[in-house]
């Protein structure tokens, strides 16, 4: 399950590195949490080609990841705001508001 959520972080970052049909497939797995069976029968696919697709997503999802550290970077920004919370809200509320949380 936590792997999941750690995808679903690196989608939401990285999707506009995605096709239309990856970003489609994912979503309605990862985030709708429809069965491969669900995503497949209205289109006429295979549940091992959405299987495919979707495995390659979360290779290129590590791939992005492994080359950028954006979540990385964000993870460190949004411990280090929690931490400064404590001591300087001020400082800690603008860092949460730059990453977006």
């Amino acid at each position: 399950m936590e792997k999941d959520l750690r995808y679903v972080e690196l989608f939401e970052l990285y999707q506009g590195l995605l096709t239309k049909r990856q970003r489609e497939l994912f979503s309605s797995h990862y985030c709708f949490d429809l069965s491969l069976a669900e995503i497949a029968e209205p289109n006429g696919n295979t549940r091992q080609s959405v299987y495919a697709v979707i495995k390659v997503v979360k290779e290129k999802l590590d791939e992005y990841e492994n080359l950028l550290r954006v979540k990385e970077k964000n993870d460190k920004l949004k411990a280090l705001a929690i931490s400064l919370n404590e001591k300087d809200k001020k400082s800690s509320e603008s860092i949460l508001q730059i990453i977006g949380e």
